[in-house]
């Protein structure tokens, strides 16, 4: 899915972007690449954008490391809820 029509729904603030777990997952995807993929659905009135229910910090790294793409597991919309 293209990082660029993934909406998250909410913003990280200063203190996560330099946390260490921040810090922690960023060399991790730098040496190994995802392990887990971020979770998002559907746009329910475009349905080539989606909304990003897990992997905020995840998402914010390949968008700053210059990734444009990364694969997501796509939630059903009645499962949506339980993120």
């Amino acid at each position: 899915i293209p990082i660029a029509d993934i909406m998250p729904l909410r913003q990280l603030t200063p203190a996560i972007l330099k946390s260490v777990k921040y810090a922690q997952i960023a060399a991790s995807i730098a040496e190994i690449g995802i392990i887990e993929p971020p979770v998002v659905v559907r746009d329910k009135s475009d349905p080539d954008r989606f909304h990003l229910l897990d992997g905020h910090i995840r998402i914010d790294v390949l968008a700053k490391r210059g990734d444009i793409e990364v694969v997501c597991l796509v939630a059903m919309e009645d499962e949506a809820f339980t993120y």
